[in-house]
């Protein structure tokens, strides 16, 4: 069974329902959940991903707060120590930084298929996600919905999956 990295752009399909919603909830079923991993920016980006949707979609305070909280939640039932936790957090550890800022120079202009350089906060996350690959004896995939990140991370000798057109069955 294969681990899956989650961007913040792929997990937040979890809290708010929209494209790719469904897909990304077969690969968290708790019945089965399969190893997921998130940088420690996740826990930053995704709530304000979830808060500018809010804004943007004039949602009710409520029911914004609801899917921040379902979030944080999940991230308090990822504490390591636990059996199995719903999240393994990659920490922002220099390591992840330094790997980010090479990732920065590497892909400084528009590569194949990409429309722009590599932007920083998404460096953090594919850093993270090279990093956990190489430490997981699972095939890991590397799940984001942001099209130029997606065109970065197989240059890194990630595979992807867009849950907007997931390719791999959960």
């Amino acid at each position: 069974m294969p681990a899956y990295f989650f961007d913040s752009s792929a997990i937040v399909k979890r809290y708010h329902r929209e494209p790719g919603s469904a897909w990304v909830h077969a690969v968290c079923d708790p019945r089965t959940r399969p190893p997921a991993y998130l940088a420690g920016l996740a826990r930053v980006e995704v709530v304000a991903a979830l808060r500018r949707t809010g804004r943007q979609e004039a949602l009710h305070a409520s029911f914004v707060d609801a899917m921040v909280g379902e979030f944080a939640r999940h991230l308090a039932l990822s504490d390591p120590s636990r059996r199995a936790p719903m999240y393994r957090l990659v920490p922002l550890a220099p390591t992840v930084l330094e790997l980010a800022a090479a990732l920065c120079n590497r892909h400084w202009t528009a590569g194949p298929g990409a429309t722009s350089p590599l932007r920083s906060l998404d460096a953090i996350q594919l850093a993270a996600a090279i990093l956990t690959a190489g430490a997981v004896a699972d095939e890991l995939l590397f799940v984001t919905a942001d099209v130029r990140l997606a065109a970065v991370a197989p240059l890194e000798g990630l595979s992807v999956v867009n849950p907007l057109a997931p390719q791999v069955q959960p």
